[in-house]
């Protein structure tokens, strides 16, 4: 029975709470006025003196929750006791309930605003206001009632949800989403401006409230599952509603879908810097990293608890089954019998095995399950801006495919996403523009990285993706070997076609034929991995070596053989590959740059027996400056300079290269008309 508070401390403490909330709502009215214009040092001023009262009034609502004088759970304030004279407690924790609720608004008002010490104060309210486990039952005796209470604690949802939502939803990102600017680059600019001045509240949350507690990161998960899930359904009541009016139906989606991107950014943001997820159970038996320790619950008896599988999991305590406890035999190990004592406790009796459950938060794969099921709602969210996609792809591939429990169902996010960038790459056409290329740049590495994402999971998760070759044979051009992230597609390229030995013939014709043509056209540096790779996929796939043998007919200078190699579509069965022939090689023999000229004439020419496979690696790291360095370091070193007619050697590295064959008097030559001016 909960005793009801004295009168005159009551009328205190609510006295108090009224006083807070009331300069509250003043600095808040205060703040709204003067944000266009104020100061810096006023507003610096009414934030200190806000922190102070909204800590302030954490620690009073901390107080009576630890006084059992107010409770967060709904059905607890609402409904009366046994020593409720009068409805009296009721009211009062009612009352408690009301002020309390406003006391978060403002929480969440400051954190809109970017205020990280309203971040701390609610981080400290869900720390000081824990709620019950609902349906839990617990077998420990009366001595252990104080213990059992506080391990039958956990975080409010409800409250984290409304700091999550907060988090998400930025007020000064939802100004930019609404701004009415028609620039594209001053909103890009003040977009990239609040991108970083955002990241330190994520940050915060994330090492000082997610890190340490691993029943938070939990919920974390499952709040942004529910978040993500309200946002869509949302804008499928605004779509519902748009076919009603098509006036202003139209302008409120295209709004409300701004708006979902931002949010969508900053989950997927806090979602990355969580890399932390459990993989074994040893990660979650410190009771150090909860917020609330979890109950322990053992159960002796027949009970079989099957309906509440979803909330809780049996693991077995004892490794030995008691029969074979009984099987043991003289000849066993020494070691091994003490193993078998130690796993049973020092007692060989037969016992019923004694199975312990866990609390939901307690088991790794429900926490691999959530976080799976946070990532896969917030990617169905539209419009998320193709910087943070970009990230998303690659922690996909690098982190969540190696821990989520079903890996298969993210394949529909990165073939939407490579369609998505290779649409955005064609639409662009031939315009050469600084800002079309560094677009062309972000949406080729958004195709290559989706392309990453799917050779994973059919490398390692079995994936049937047939056009995987088609959508890779897309991304072959020649400015892709100028751009930052040639190395990635590189390095994609060599694995996908050299890990498959059971390539069809076409196919792999297909890709030297296009590699040849990119060669052409490609910087030396991307010349060279160019034909170290095709001449591994000619000596790996010997059916392709027509290629590099087929005879033209050239009678008297006349004739010759016709490129039949259709280079214009993607589909690999389309080129006619294989009725063409590999002239581009020759054309490459007479390259400017000795070692591409080297390499030409050696394909078609190596010997399997001892000439190794050339390691791509190697061919990736190559750059205009890396050769241009290697170059100059070869010259530096082999060459011989004689000085006068003695024939005296220079040191090693002491040559000079020759620019000009006639050291130049003048600026201009001896002939031309402007000779005598200067």
């Amino acid at each position: 029975m909960t005793v009801p508070p004295s009168s005159s401390s009551s009328a205190k403490t609510a006295q108090e709470i009224k006083s807070l909330l009331q300069q509250l709502r003043k600095s808040s009215r205060q703040r709204k006025k003067k944000r266009s214009g104020s100061s810096s040092n006023t507003n610096t001023a009414i934030d200190r003196d806000d922190a102070l009262r909204l800590e302030k009034l954490r620690k009073i609502f901390a107080g009576l929750v630890e006084r059992q004088e107010f409770d967060l759970n709904a059905n607890s304030n609402a409904a009366g006791t046994d020593g409720d004279v009068g409805g009296k407690l009721s009211q009062w924790k009612a009352w408690l309930a009301t002020q309390h609720e406003a006391f978060v608004g403002y929480l969440i008002e400051g954190i809109l605003d970017g205020r990280t010490t309203a971040l701390r104060t609610f981080c400290g309210v869900l720390a000081s206001s824990p709620v019950d486990i609902v349906g839990l039952t617990s077998n420990k005796t009366s001595d252990d009632d104080a213990n059992a209470k506080k391990q039958s604690k956990m975080i409010s949802e409800r409250l984290l949800n409304k700091l999550l939502e907060a988090v998400a939803k930025s007020r000064s990102c939802l100004e930019i989403a609404t701004s009415e600017k028609t620039q594209e680059g001053s909103v890009r600019e003040e977009a990239e401006l609040l991108f970083s001045t955002e990241e330190p509240t994520l940050a915060l949350l994330e090492t000082e409230f997610l890190r340490p507690h691993r029943d938070a990161q939990y919920f974390v998960y499952k709040g942004m599952h529910q978040i993500a899930l309200d946002l869509l359904a949302g804008l499928e009541r605004l779509r519902k509603k748009k076919k009603e009016d098509e006036s202003s139906g139209a302008m409120m989606i295209l709004l409300a879908e701004k708006n979902v991107g931002i949010v969508a950014e900053n989950l997927c943001r806090l979602l990355m810097m969580m890399d932390y997820v459990p993989k074994k159970q040893s990660d979650l038996e410190d009771e150090a990293g909860f917020l609330f320790p979890p109950p322990v619950l053992a159960e002796n008896g027949d009970n079989n608890d099957d309906d509440d599988n979803d909330a809780m999991e049996e693991k077995d305590s004892d490794s030995d089954d008691s029969s074979e406890e009984s099987d043991s035999s003289e000849e066993e190990e020494e070691e091994a019998s003490n193993k078998k004592r130690k796993l049973t406790g020092g007692n060989n009796s037969n016992k019923r095995s004694k199975k312990t459950k866990l609390i939901t938060w307690q088991q790794p794969y429900k926490h691999r399950h959530a976080h799976q099921e946070a990532w896969l709602s917030v990617l169905r969210l539209p419009n998320l801006p193709s910087r943070t996609q970009r990230r998303v792809l690659q922690h996909l591939s690098t982190y969540v495919l190696t821990i989520c429990p079903s890996p298969l169902r993210f394949a529909e996010y990165f073939t939407r996403s490579f369609r998505g960038g290779v649409v955005n790459v064609t639409a662009e056409g031939s315009d050469t523009s600084s800002t079309t290329s560094n677009t062309h740049n972000n949406n080729s590495l958004t195709a290559i990285l989706s392309l990453h994402g799917l050779f994973i999971l059919m490398l390692n998760h079995q994936l049937e993706y047939p056009q995987f070759y088609n959508s890779l044979y897309t991304l072959l051009h020649p400015r892709i070997l100028y751009t930052k992230h040639r190395t990635r597609f590189l390095r994609l390229l060599s694995q996908s076609l050299l890990s498959n030995s059971m390539l069809p013939a076409y196919v792999v014709a297909s890709f030297c034929k296009k590699l040849c043509r990119m060669a052409l056209s490609g910087p030396p540096s991307g010349g060279l991995f160019v034909l170290a790779l095709v001449s591994n996929l000619l000596r790996k796939h010997g059916e392709c070596a027509c290629l590099i043998h087929r005879k033209s007919n050239i009678i008297n200078g006349e004739g010759g053989m016709e490129d039949v190699f259709v280079e214009e579509v993607d589909d690999l069965v389309k080129t006619r590959a294989l009725e063409s022939s590999l002239w581009e090689l020759t054309a490459l023999e007479k390259h400017y740059h000795p070692a591409i000229s080297t390499l030409a004439k050696s394909i078609g020419t190596e010997d399997d027996a001892t000439t190794p496979m050339h390691d791509m690696e190697d061919f990736m790291v190559h750059t205009y400056k890396s050769l241009f360095e290697q170059e100059k370091k070869r010259l530096g070193s082999t060459s011989v300079a004689n000085s006068g007619g003695g024939g005296a050697k220079k040191k090693k590295g002491a040559s000079r290269v020759s620019l000009t064959f006639v050291e130049p008097e003048g600026l201009f030559t001896k002939d031309d008309v402007f000779a005598d001016f200067f």
